[in-house]
């Protein structure tokens, strides 16, 4: 808001020179007549007093000035001692240090002298009025003055009285024209006439009287014309405050405001479990009224007390939660109470339907009472049994089997004489699951569990087990295929359902986790770290694990390739044991078979013909065999072995008559076998006699 305000007309005035002109000689009787006239009004003008009006301007801020001005006529100007430049010095030296004295100014009506009192607040106007009423000699039972300032935060409103006039303001005036000897003492100086305005952001408003005194009510209204409240209770909770304010187009700026600083203060709560949604400024079109819509989630009852204050502009506003246990059920009765749900400063009270709306919960919560009206909200709720925990295990099998188990955690004192009836409630359907329970210090635990061979088939398990209880929402499992050598795939989970059998909700923890096949890992979205078993964060139920790793196909390629591996090992053994046998004797053996006739070594002692008559060196089959005896040759007796004689070596034809008789020689001794072992026998006994006769 501005400061301002300038002095009445001071636009459009002139100011003229503070010296008079004097008219000229009378002339004759005619001349006589007319100063006999003059002199007769000036008297009665000076009888009559000057004027006084004022002028209060406001500001929004309630800043301003307040504008004095005295007019004399004409003649009143010539019956002052000393004329008006006299007067104007007065004026001038004698104002007060709360005025400022603007000159004087001729106008229609006369010679104008005006004053302007400018003030930062109410409270300094206060303060120089007293001082105005102080220097004109008051007396304070004649001081009255009352300023109520009602400031809302859209409506504003201004009321002052006073019982004082203008001239009572402007005594110190006359005194001081009186007390110089401008005027005469026993004239009248002011009089009791004039008036009094005010003017509020360049608009006059209308006063309670037209004395020329200040007394006035200002009031400034933006409310809303309707403001609509819808609530909604959530399974988690948390409530949904939903407001709809309707902006006109004569106050869209200031409302607008308005809400953007709730909504900042709003958003900086805490226990609002996401931001401020906010339609908006709105800026009504042709004049048309329109709305701006405002929703906050909140998830503690103090939360939603501090929200309600924000969004109704009212510091009383208050919200509880009661919880109450009937004896005939585990059931927790859920009471919402909401006082002091107002919103005076900021509706317009003439609207009778203010704060109406909607109240929306969980189709499973049985609404035992709901009212809202003369500042209070009430609803009441059967909303289940509470848990202490609750766990919800998803199992992924190698082969793309799967198995769902849920962990219900109850307190023993709630469970205490009402065992049937919460067992029935978390027990599964026949042929659906299994189910036990276990008694752990202070709590009971009911654990359900299904096992399928399929995600497909889980699904329905689970979804069968939640119609047996009444939900008819129904939840998913499913994931990508588990196959190749190495397998990347989704699981999706949405197991949210559950929660509409833990309608009393948990006041703990609560865990969801996924366990994956043996040597697979995955992660969720909000954890980048790759685990068998993963945690899930969220605890709505619904979420997503992306995971890999080996599949059964990879299971018989690693098999397979262990068996093949293994033969190669073992035909690379045998055949290395058998290489190691042949090579043993292969190299004499490949010696004697590749030469066609025997080598004379130092020690031996074969003439040409044995050398070139002996076979070659049979193979393995025919070590055995020994050649038909030959008839013994008588040879030259030689004291030491000598030098081959010098014979000429055999030509290829030879050596094939040779082989050729070899070979049938050696047929003839097959045949003759058993006198050929009794010749081996005797050629053992007598070598130098088996050689002569070969």
């Amino acid at each position: 808001m501005s400061v301002g305000g300038a002095s009445i007309e001071s636009s459009v005035l002139q100011t003229l020179s503070l010296r008079t002109t004097q008219p000229d000689a009378p002339r004759g009787k005619r001349t006589r007549i007319w100063a006999a006239l003059a002199s007769l009004c000036a008297l009665v003008l000076v009888a009559c007093g000057a004027d006084v009006n004022s002028q209060l301007e406001l500001e929004d801020d309630f800043s301003g000035s307040r504008t004095f001005v005295m007019t004399m006529a004409d003649a009143d100007i010539e019956s002052l001692s000393g004329g008006l430049e006299a007067a104007t010095q007065v004026l001038e030296s004698h104002a007060p240090e709360v005025l400022s004295f603007d000159g004087v100014e001729q106008r229609e009506e006369g010679y104008s002298a005006t004053f302007t009192l400018a003030f930062n607040d109410l409270e300094d106007y206060e303060n120089k009025i007293n001082s105005l009423l102080e220097a004109s000699a008051i007396p304070a039972a004649e001081r009255d003055m009352s300023i109520e300032l009602a400031d809302q935060p859209l409506m504003t409103t201004l009321s002052v009285q006073e019982s004082f006039y203008n001239d009572d303001l402007m005594g110190w005036a006359a005194d001081a024209l009186m007390n110089e000897g401008v005027v005469e003492s026993n004239a009248t100086v002011l009089t009791s006439s004039g008036t009094a305005t005010v003017v509020f952001n360049g608009e006059e408003i209308n006063t309670s009287t037209s004395l020329p005194r200040i007394n006035f009510q200002l009031t400034q209204d933006h409310r809303f014309e309707d403001v609509g409240l819808d609530l909604e209770f959530l399974e988690s909770g948390d409530m949904r405050v939903t407001m709809v304010y309707s902006i006109s187009a004569d106050s869209a700026e200031i409302q607008n405001e308005f809400l953007t600083e709730q909504i900042a203060q709003l958003n900086d709560l805490e226990g609002l479990t996401e931001p401020v949604q906010d339609a908006g400024p709105s800026d009504p079109a042709d004049g048309s009224d329109t709305i701006r819509q405002v929703a906050a989630q909140f998830s503690t009852p103090e939360a939603v007390s501090a929200g309600m204050q924000l969004l109704l502009a009212n510091d009383e506003a208050s919200f509880e939660v009661q919880e109450v246990t009937a004896d005939t059920s585990p059931d927790v009765i859920t009471q919402y109470l909401g006082t002091n749900w107002t919103c005076a400063q900021i509706c317009d009270p003439n609207n009778l339907q203010q704060l109406d709306g909607e109240t929306t919960y969980p189709e499973h919560w049985q609404l035992v009472e709901d009212r809202r009206g003369d500042g209070e909200f009430f609803a009441e709720f059967n909303r289940g049994m509470p848990l202490q925990q609750m766990t919800a295990v998803t199992q992924l099998g190698f082969d793309g089997s799967m198995e769902q188990t849920f962990e219900f955690v109850v307190d023993n004192a709630t469970v205490e004489g009402h065992e049937d009836t919460v067992t029935d409630r978390f027990s599964p359907p026949p042929n659906t699951g299994s189910f036990h329970t276990a008694v752990e210090g202070d709590k009971t635990v009911y654990a359900t569990t299904f096992r399928a061979q399929s995600a497909h088939e889980l699904t329905q398990m689970i979804n069968t087990y939640l119609q047996d209880k009444g939900v008819e929402t129904p939840a998913s499992i499913d994931h990508g295929p588990i196959t190749g050598i190495w397998a990347s795939y989704d699981l999706r989970v949405d197991l949210s359902p559950i929660w509409e059998v833990v309608t009393g909700g948990v006041e703990e923890t609560t865990t969801f986790r996924v366990q994956l096949p043996a040597m697979h890992s995955g992660h969720s979205g909000e954890d980048e770290s790759n685990e068998r078993t993963i945690a899930i964060q969220d605890s709505t139920g619904t979420f997503m694990i992306q995971a890999n790793g080996p599949t059964i196909t990879t299971a018989w390629v690693a098999a397979l390739s262990v068996v093949f591996l293994i033969v190669i090992v073992v035909l690379l053994f045998r055949t290395r044991r058998a290489a190691t046998r042949v090579w043993s004797v292969a190299p004499a053996r490949s010696v004697e078979e590749a030469k066609p006739y025997h080598v004379q070594g130092p020690k031996d002692r074969l003439t040409e013909t044995e050398i070139f008559e002996t076979p070659p060196a049979s193979g393995s089959d025919q070590q055995s065999t020994v050649p038909t005896p030959r008839p013994r040759q008588t040879t030259k007796s030689l004291e030491s072995p000598g030098p081959f004689p010098d014979v000429p070596i055999p030509s290829q034809t030879q050596y094939q008559h040779l082989q050729s008789r070899l070979r049938q020689k050696r047929q003839e001794a097959e045949r003759a076998s058993p006198e050929t072992d009794s010749v081996e026998a005797t050629d053992e006994d007598d070598p130098d006699q088996s050689s002569g006769n070969s």
